[in-house]
């Protein structure tokens, strides 16, 4: 019986995608406001971009795993910004996120993350065959964005579940 079954637990395994073969880390960069898990380390960056109402700054970590990656980007406007609502904006950046990727909403979910309004968009970018399956959540002047990137042909990926699933706003 063991020989039978040790073929088939090394094809199972084998079979695996590359991002669960990698160790799961919790990641939690320092005043950010956020938490959520990678498969490894992600490198980090800063961006400071000006426009009419003032300097964005936007904090972005990711981590490319063969086909897939896995993006955080937490962007802060300025407090003398006027946000009006929420719910308006996040659809906002929603369609911003749909054309920069040049793609099409596939399905899109209004939801709550903690006690902030927040988007699922999963969105597909046919240019490169690939899917975005993306969290935003708008949290007094901050946009929040977890963003899994792989194949198309996957319809729901385990690793975009797990790494969206881990996103939590911490304090």
């Amino acid at each position: 019986m063991y020989r039978t079954l040790l073929p088939v637990l090394f094809v199972a395994f084998g079979l695996l995608s590359p991002a669960y073969a990698q160790q799961w880390k919790d990641y939690q960069p320092r005043g950010e406001g956020y938490r959520v898990e990678f498969p490894g380390t992600p490198t980090e960056d800063t961006r400071r971009t000006s426009t009419n109402a003032g300097v964005i700054e936007s904090h972005t970590s990711a981590l490319s795993i063969g086909n897939q990656t896995f993006i955080t980007v937490r962007s802060e406007y300025p407090s003398t910004m006027t946000m009006g609502d929420p719910e308006t904006n996040l659809d906002r950046a929603g369609a911003g996120s749909i054309q920069r990727a040049n793609g099409t909403l596939r399905r899109q979910e209004r939801l709550t993350v903690g006690d902030a309004p927040a988007r699922h968009l999963v969105i597909d970018i046919p240019g490169s065959n690939q899917v975005a399956d993306t969290l935003l959540v708008m949290q007094d002047h901050r946009l929040i964005q977890a963003v899994y990137v792989g194949p198309a042909a996957v319809q729901e990926a385990p690793e975009a579940r797990r790494f969206l699933s881990s996103f939590a706003l911490v304090r």
